[in-house]
């Protein structure tokens, strides 16, 4: 899991794929996602790395788009994950907020993400 200040920017994302590749030491056999704009480097790289393989996922056939309200598997371990350890940050940022620390202003989310991402991302 990757936490960072954004995620929606392509290079981001595509950042993150790679990692994953190089730490598994290959890429999955198919990946599905969204239209968002965000997922274009990831297809890409995914066609790319997968255009020498002979199999029914290869070259074009490794990357398919479709709704995100298709993708039932992500959103429910998407609901797993939040349940596990995601709520305990979400509330107690609301907290902050809540208790007038937090306006959301680029200072306070910079400040944030400077005290805390390191510990999101354990």
């Amino acid at each position: 899991m990757e936490a960072y200040t954004t995620n929606n920017d392509p290079k981001v994302i595509a950042d993150y794929y790679m990692k994953c590749v190089t730490r598994l030491g290959g890429c999955s056999e198919r990946i599905r996602a969204d239209n968002g704009t965000k997922n274009g480097h990831v297809a890409n790289m995914q066609v790319f790395l997968r255009r020498n393989h002979t199999d029914t996922f290869a070259k074009e056939n490794s990357f398919i788009y479709g709704r995100s309200t298709g993708n039932q598997r992500i959103e429910s371990w998407w609901g797993i994950l939040r349940k596990q350890s995601v709520q305990f940050w979400m509330n107690m940022f609301k907290a902050h907020q809540d208790n007038g620390h937090f306006s959301g202003d680029f200072l306070d989310k910079s400040l944030i993400q400077f005290c805390f991402l390191n510990l999101v991302q354990r």
